[in-house]
């Protein structure tokens, strides 16, 4: 059974739901057993010490054995006690004030004074209207004890003398009460929010998260973390001070609360590291909700101008990857450097196989290797000088990422292929910059410079631990009908990941602004892949492509 909003939210109001401190059941037990008790003994004390020989003292001695058992019985069960039922004690105590009274007689010197208990009790733990309405129960109860005790005389005088105090005071005791819970709140939060951003800080999002993996537990519901690190972000504070690293970090913050569903929660839990709680979301639903954080993040940061940033991100989840908040911010915190080492800006789920992606390969002989994250870098540079931005080869490891998951392709082999989808076209390099800016058609000569690009990216791989990618990228540009390049490969002879770059490819070709055309609108690029399906394209790729834009 899913949890509903308050419970999983695990909030509510500091007054009227009686989770402060001030007006918990814990703290109305305490002040019901001290006033009971006290009253108890008063009343006791009364009859013990000379008084009037009108006093009924077997009546005020029933009146002490009731107050006394209100006490014991507040005593007995502080917590278990509903909240209602102090309601009703606080009646029964004005009913024990009224019966004090009239028992004692005429000749009572301290006239109304049991009256104040009750009167201050309801208004330091009930509701302002609430403890109205007691002292209202409470002057009815004076007016009936004043007329029964002598008819002749109405007692006006006395009757709003009493009840005026009580309102008066009772009043500017439930208005100091609701000063200092509202103080005790904000001091509270303060003490677990961020001041520059608004979010939970460290501490709060340790008290939030035990509560969430303790819910999860109990409800047998999944609960996802997505931990947010600003790539580069050393660079703002160096070069433009730290005034632009704050602004920066309020950005990061604003994007993130907007991002989230209204039931998670957000914290910055250190300088530039941000973490969100959420709660009923499984690896695959957190993975959609950090894509559109981190796509959010890049639209606010380019709109920044002078520090372009991006974020990296990793996630994990309740129970898949951990058992306890130590153990999944571990896992999340492999994932993200995981993302980290893949050329940052991207989303990585935690597995089993993060470490075998970073890990190295042995080297058998002493030779100079090209790091991946050089190549990743040197990918996005050759996007800027083709389309003067970084976002094809971007997104075509998107594409390519989001086809291979739909071909339940494992989580290892995933982000293989979006690696390779963001190097598909690295091996550009190696063709001269004037025949990607001529206009008209190329010579047979040019043309196979061209078509020489993936045969160059896969031999770039080749010194890395990501040689499987680099036949991927040599075969991408293969066609099922067997007239693609470099090798005229049939269908059967070219790797599903192969296929898959070259529909992710072709997609985002098709779906881009180009200087020299417009670009389709996603219906029309569905249509022409569809049309090559089987011919040009896999078709098993583009109907997984189709199926998930």
């Amino acid at each position: 059974m899913k949890p509903n909003m308050r419970e999983r939210l695990g909030r509510r109001s500091s007054i009227a739901g009686g989770s402060s401190p001030l007006t918990g059941t814990a703290a109305m037990a305490s002040a019901a057993v001290w006033f009971a008790s006290c009253g108890a003994l008063l009343t006791v004390a009364a009859v013990a010490l000379p008084h009037p020989g009108e006093v009924d003292e077997p009546g005020l001695a029933v009146v002490a054995g009731v107050l006394a058992t209100m006490a014991l019985a507040a005593l007995a069960g502080p917590h278990r006690l509903p909240r209602w039922l102090f309601h009703v004690g606080c009646l029964l105590g004005s009913a024990g004030a009224s019966a004090a009274i009239y028992l004692w007689g005429g000749g009572s010197y301290y006239g109304a004074l049991g009256y104040l208990w009750p009167a201050l009790y309801a208004f330091q733990f009930f509701s302002l209207r609430a403890a109205l309405l007691q002292v209202g129960a409470l002057g009815a109860m004076f007016a009936a004890v004043l007329l029964v005790r002598d008819p002749d005389s109405a007692a006006v005088a006395a009757w709003v003398a009493t009840v005026g105090t009580l309102v008066s005071g009772g009043v500017a005791v439930s208005l100091r009460r609701d000063r200092v819970a509202g103080l005790i709140s904000q001091l509270s939060d303060a003490a677990r929010r961020d001041p520059l951003t608004h979010m939970l800080n460290r501490r709060g999002f340790e008290e939030m998260f035990d509560l969430e993996v303790e819910r999860a537990r109990r409800t047998e519901l999944s609960l996802s973390v997505i931990v947010v690190d600003v790539d580069r972000f050393k660079e703002v504070d160096d070069r433009l001070g730290h005034a632009a690293g704050d602004a920066a970090l309020r950005d990061v913050g604003a994007s993130i609360l907007d991002s989230k569903r209204s039931w998670d929660s957000a914290a910055r839990i250190g300088g530039d590291e941000f973490a969100i709680l959420a709660p009923d979301a499984d690896e695959h639903g957190a993975y959609i909700l950090a894509e559109r954080m981190r796509s959010a993040l890049q639209a606010s940061f380019e709109k920044a101008g002078p520090a372009p940033l991006t974020a990296s991100i990793g996630i994990v989840t309740y129970p898949v990857h951990g058992q306890t908040p130590g153990a999944l911010l571990q896992a999340a915190d492999r994932a993200l450097y995981a993302a980290k080492r893949l050329g940052r800006n991207r989303t990585v789920i935690s597995s089993a196989e993060v470490p075998g992606i970073l890990a190295p390969a042995p080297r058998v002989r002493e030779e100079p290797q090209v790091g991946l994250a050089t190549l990743l870098n040197l990918a996005e540079a050759l996007d800027v000088r083709d389309s003067g931005s970084t976002t094809h080869c971007q997104r075509v490891g998107r594409y390519a990422e989001l086809i291979a998951r739909e071909l339940g392709l494992p989580p290892q082999a995933v982000e293989r292929v979006r690696i390779a989808g963001i190097l598909h076209d690295v091996g550009c390099v190696g063709v001269p910059d004037e025949l990607f800016s001529k206009e008209g058609p190329l010579s047979e000569e040019e043309l196979h410079r061209v078509r020489s690009h993936p045969e160059t990216g896969a031999r770039m791989l080749e010194t890395t631990e990501f040689g499987d990618i680099g036949e991927w990228i040599q075969f991408h540009h293969e066609r099922p009908d067997g007239t693609g390049y470099p090798a005229h490969r049939a269908a059967g002879d070219v790797p599903l990941e192969a296929a898959i770059l070259g529909v992710a490819d072709a997609y985002e070709a098709m779906t881009a602004k180009r200087s020299y055309r417009a670009a389709l609108d996603p219906y029309a690029a569905s249509d022409e892949l569809r049309r090559g399906a089987g011919r040009q394209f896999d078709e098993r790729v583009v109907e997984a492509l189709l199926r998930v834009v």
